[in-house]
């Protein structure tokens, strides 16, 4: 549990999608998006005006981290030292829950929502169902769908799917170090 409880945006109403600036602690609403969901976009406001960088998302921490985002980089990224930026504005990470989507949910989310998940579906077609090996996709996160189609065609290379396919459980069986850094491993994982 251990979920906050009443924080709100500091400049509307809203309750939830409130990020954290990571300079001063400010909490603000997120972005509205082009379908009227999200937030007013004050935390974005907030950094035209001050220019503090970074704002960790509210509800989507965790032990295992959380959504950070930079308005210089326009973009997610990781910090290395969020425990400790937390525990300054007197947030334990490690006994925090996830209370709202993360951003990689809410793209997952709009990709359905949006339709193209009919698209990609074929809606409307008279399909025959195909799954199991060799025939799961990837999911699509907004902009992978083009890593996504490059990964299917090199995967239907006979060589590259004897490369890491045919050998995945050999490959697992030798692997000592940390499997996340190995670039073996996670090729095999992918199929």
């Amino acid at each position: 549990h251990h979920a906050f409880s009443g924080w709100k945006c500091e400049r509307c109403d809203l309750t939830n999608n409130l990020w954290l600036n990571l300079t001063d602690g400010s909490i603000l609403c997120g972005r509205r998006y082009y379908d009227g969901s999200g937030g007013n976009n004050h935390a974005l406001d907030y950094y035209s005006e001050t220019k503090y960088p970074l704002a960790v998302k509210l509800g989507t921490i965790t032990p295992g981290g959380a959504d950070v985002y930079s308005y210089e980089e326009d973009s997610m990224v990781m910090d290395p030292k969020l425990s400790e930026h937390l525990s300054h504005f007197g947030i334990n990470m490690m006994i925090m829950s996830k209370t709202d989507k993360t951003m990689t949910e809410l793209q997952i989310d709009a990709n359905i929502k949006l339709g193209e998940w009919s698209v990609i579906q074929e809606s409307g077609h008279e399909l025959k169902l195909v799954y199991g090996p060799g025939y799961t996709g990837l999911q699509n996160l907004g902009n992978s769908c083009y890593m996504n189609s490059v990964m299917q065609v090199l995967f239907a290379l006979p060589e590259f799917k004897e490369r890491y396919y045919d050998t995945a459980v050999d490959t697992f069986k030798r692997q000592t170090g940390d499997p996340t850094k190995d670039f073996n491993t996670q090729m095999s994982v992918i199929p």
